[in-house]
C-alpha cells in the first residue's frame, strides 16, 4: 500500500516538474506572468482600501456599506487594476 502511495507521490512530482519546464520552453513570458499577478494583487490591496474608506465607515453595516464602498474612487481605481491583471493574464496565457 505505502510504495503504490509512494510511485504516486513520485509520479505527481514528475509532472509538476514537466508543466513547469514545459511552461518555461513554451515560449510564454515568465515576467509577463508575475506582472499580472502583481495587478491582481496590487487589486487586492485596493479592495481593502475601499472597503477602509470614509464612505464605506460611515454607511451602516451591510449592503449600504457595499454601495458605498462600490460608489468610491477607490473602487474604481480597484476595477480597472483587475481588468488589467485579467487583460494581461488573459493575452498571454
Amino acid at each position: 500500500m505505502t510504495i503504490k502511495a509512494v510511485q504516486h507521490a513520485k509520479a505527481a512530482r514528475d509532472s509538476v516538474v514537466s508543466g513547469i519546464f514545459s511552461f518555461l520552453h513554451s515560449g510564454r513570458s515568465g515576467y509577463v506572468l508575475l506582472s499580472g499577478l502583481l495587478l491582481l494583487a496590487m487589486a487586492g490591496v485596493m479592495v481593502v482600501a475601499t472597503f477602509d474608506s470614509r464612505e464605506a465607515r460611515a454607511a451602516p453595516p451591510g449592503w449600504e456599506q457595499f454601495v458605498a464602498a462600490t460608489g468610491s474612487n477607490q473602487w474604481v481605481s480597484c476595477s480597472f487594476l483587475i481588468s488589467a491583471g485579467a487583460i494581461v493574464l488573459s493575452i498571454n496565457f
